[in-house]
């Protein structure tokens, strides 16, 4: 009777532990969320006469969601083609040698130079023709392509590749080697896989006519995710012309990744927000010392892209992109005397703020659970 009573004693202290480290680590995942929405607009601005391009209230909602657990490995198949209209998007020049050039669902980049381009990422197998027309579009050659760089072998980054490398055979496609590794074992089809090509180490960097971009293996949304610290930019040919050598970032992926395509990249999600964590101290630090003062993105709503470009192309006419000249007149009248609306310091530092507050919140809520 002693044992069952100490026993039944036992697990209710047990239970009553347990229970108290939930709490506390529901706690301390509520704390991070306030500290990542404090972060989302300028401090003390003011949300009528703040820029939308100003407010990470997308990335908030995106990475501070509270997750359902345990993490699952994505299964869904993306292999068919999807329809030219839902993904199509205009290609711009940001800086003088930086251009996106698609799609409306993945960031992808072309690092102009005299020495040759540099390409970021390649989106899926049916748009990497229209990255192409993109460099076409402003007179930029593809077959002076020399880098792919993949952040990350996910089929949205990598499948686009292997069109590259067939076409343009002096174009050396880059990942990293846990990546090419995860090319090489995941489930996507044969046809899309690029054949292993360049293996990009920690601190690599690529220079290409006076342009460096600097490649971090930064574990998290896969276990070899390249984070790239890209500059000199310039803006010298635009309405905002500045003589500033500017300085832009991207974290290689966002979103808690446990495993797809058939391969599962951590054991459990603790580990997997413990990379995510880790990856993103040590490259905010790295950024800082660079002097980024431009985020990019990936995910492109993340960064705000679209409403960034939006006023960028009101400030410069001839990107307008269309629409009545009234309309681009008045609000490039409204904006002539802005900065650069990709150039800021200060938004720097809160999207990192913002997405390393909510991988915190991530953490604490799969330690609870």
């Amino acid at each position: 009777m002693k044992r069952r009573v100490a026993c039944a004693c036992g697990a209710v202290l047990l239970s009553g532990s347990l229970i108290g480290h939930l709490h506390a680590q529901a706690a301390a995942a509520r704390a991070h969320v306030d500290a990542a929405r404090a972060a989302i607009a300028p401090k003390g601005a003011d949300p009528k006469k703040t820029p939308p391009f100003h407010v990470f209230q997308a990335l908030f909602d995106q990475a501070c969601q509270e997750p359902k657990l345990p993490d699952v490995m994505r299964t869904n198949d993306r292999s068919a083609v999807v329809p030219r209209q839902d993904w199509f998007a205009w290609p711009a020049n940001i800086f003088d040698n930086l251009y996106f050039i698609g799609t409306r669902t993945a960031g992808v980049w072309a690092v102009n130079t005299a020495d040759g381009i540099i390409v970021i990422d390649a989106n899926f197998h049916y748009s990497s023709r229209e990255l192409v027309l993109g460099l076409l579009n402003f007179g930029l050659d593809p077959n002076d392509i020399k880098y792919v760089i993949i952040t990350h072998a996910h089929d949205d980054r990598y499948w686009g590749a292997k069109g590259l490398q067939d076409t343009y055979p002096n174009a050396r496609i880059a990942m990293s080697a846990p990546d090419w590794d995860l090319v090489a074992k995941d489930n996507s089809p044969a046809q899309f896989k690029p054949r292993r090509d360049m293996v990009v180490t920690d601190g690599q960097t690529i220079t290409l006519g006076g342009v460096t971009v600097t490649a971090y293996i930064t574990p998290g949304h896969t276990p070899g995710t390249l984070s790239l610290i890209i500059g000199p930019l310039r803006n010298r040919k635009t309405v905002a012309s500045d003589q500033g050598a500017h300085v832009a970032s991207i974290w290689g992926g966002t979103d808690p990744s446990i495993g797809r395509q058939g391969v599962q990249y951590y054991p459990d999600g603790r580990t997997m927000m413990s990379a995510h964590v880790a990856s993103l101290r040590r490259f905010i630090d790295l950024g800082t010392k660079a002097g980024v003062d431009v985020v990019l993105s990936p995910t492109l709503s993340h960064a705000n892209f679209f409403p960034r470009l939006r006023a960028w192309r009101y400030m410069n006419p001839d990107e307008s992109g269309g629409g009545s000249p009234e309309g681009v007149l008045g609000e490039w009248l409204k904006l002539k005397d802005a900065t650069h609306p990709f150039v800021s310091k200060e938004a720097v530092e809160r999207y990192h703020r913002v997405l390393l507050e909510c991988y915190e919140a991530q953490l604490a809520w799969r330690m609870g659970s």
